[in-house]
């Protein structure tokens, strides 16, 4: 009884912030480059390397734990509800603020030969499924370790009043996503030769209300993304300009 009590309690919070939610929360599916940003990163090899490159789909190493516990605000004094998803893209029944709609393992390696074939750093750069779609000289393998999406819900320990403070342009919630992964450049006559290696992790953090940033969480993994290629990216374009031959086969 007391958590159908709860339930319902949480769940007249959640709706009085959704009548102001409708047409703020903005696309929530993949779009790279960063919409933020809209274009792809600026480092540019001064002579591409002589070699095909293929980018294949990306090793999938998340967890599965998910953690939903906004009903939490609805219990005077509790200041937080937390909710916690490794895989957020396939969460059941999600606030339609934690929506979100990507495919991390193509999506990323997508991004990947993009910003790579942008940055000139080898003569071809092409994303394929598998091997077999496409001859090539080197190889691109990855792997993703982390999407985490953590959001912090408050109604500032006022329980099911405490959403007239977000009326007033409170703050309702902290967003927190980490992307954490491995990339790999390898001949691909030989994929235990290791010609180039990078681990990436970026953290993306937002702040809303139900007048503003609403939107935003739903950008930081392609923004994360971005952050974490461009050291990636930068460094393999100095090695081209100055030692390519440790890049070729």
């Amino acid at each position: 009884m007391r958590v159908s009590l709860t339930g319902r309690v949480v769940s007249l919070v959640v709706v009085l912030g959704c009548l102001s939610l409708t047409g703020c929360l903005g696309n929530r599916d993949w779009q790279y480059p960063p919409s933020s940003t809209g274009a792809y990163l600026n480092a540019k090899a001064a002579k591409p390397i002589s070699a095909k490159v293929i980018v294949l789909p990306l090793e999938d190493l998340r967890g599965n734990a998910t953690k939903d516990e906004y009903w939490k605000v609805a219990i005077p004094l509790m200041p937080y509800g937390d909710t916690h998803y490794e895989r957020p893209e396939m969460a059941e029944n999600p606030e339609e603020v934690d929506v979100i709609r990507f495919d991390p393992s193509n999506d990323f390696a997508k991004a990947i030969a993009a910003e790579l074939s942008q940055a000139g750093v080898f003569s071809s750069v092409k994303y394929a499924k598998d091997e077999k779609q496409e001859m090539a000289d080197v190889v691109l393998r990855g792997s993703i370790r982390a999407t985490d999406w953590d959001r912090r819900l408050t109604t500032w320990g006022f329980g099911p009043v405490g959403p007239v403070f977000w009326f007033l342009g409170a703050p309702m919630s902290w967003t927190t996503t980490t992307l954490a992964m491995d990339i790999s450049l390898t001949p691909a006559n030989n994929p235990n030769k290791v010609l180039w290696r990078q681990k990436m992790i970026a953290v993306g953090n937002w702040t809303d209300g139900i007048y503003y940033n609403l939107e935003e969480p739903a950008k930081l993994f392609p923004e994360s993304l971005q952050e974490a290629l461009k050291e990636a990216v930068d460094d393999l374009v100095n090695i081209a300009n100055e030692n390519p031959q440790q890049l070729m086969p």
